[in-house]
Formats: structure tokens, sequence, C-alpha cells
């Protein structure tokens, strides 16, 4: 039970991770700055970003607002 409360949060530590980078709230080096170690859903250098993965994720926990934003990121680069 501890190692999947372990795995939530490092799950949830790389969501919020990418999505503080994919809306310029942070950038990977600024995080990297604070932390040795950021964990994110994808490798954010050489990826695109999974938008989808993200928007189910935040559905999951319920931050709507996350997922508008996304969504709208998401269109503006098709």
């Amino acid at each position: 039970m501890m190692n999947q409360q372990h795995d939530t949060e490092i799950l949830d530590n790389a969501m919020n991770n990418a999505y503080a980078i994919l809306t310029g709230k942070a950038t990977f080096e600024a995080l990297m700055d604070l932390h040795d170690e950021i964990p994110l859903p994808f490798n954010i250098q050489e990826e695109g970003p999974d938008y989808d993965g993200m928007i189910e994720y935040f559905v999951e926990t319920e931050e709507y607002e996350k997922c508008e934003v996304l969504l709208k990121l998401k269109n503006a680069s098709v």
C-alpha cells in the first residue's frame, strides 16, 4: 500500500511538473535548479507533449481547469 501511495505521488508530481512547463509557469531548467531530479510523464526535451494522457489524468483528479488549458494548448499545436 505504501508503494502505491509513493507511485501516486510521483505520478502527481510528474503531471504537475509537465503542466507547469507546458503552460509557461516554470521551465525545465528552473525546476532542475530547484531539485536534483524531477519526474515527468514524458521526455519533454525529445518528445511532444502527451496532451491526451495529461487531460485524462487531470479529469481523474477532477482538475478540470487544467484540462481546459491543456485542450487549448493541444488544439493550438495542431
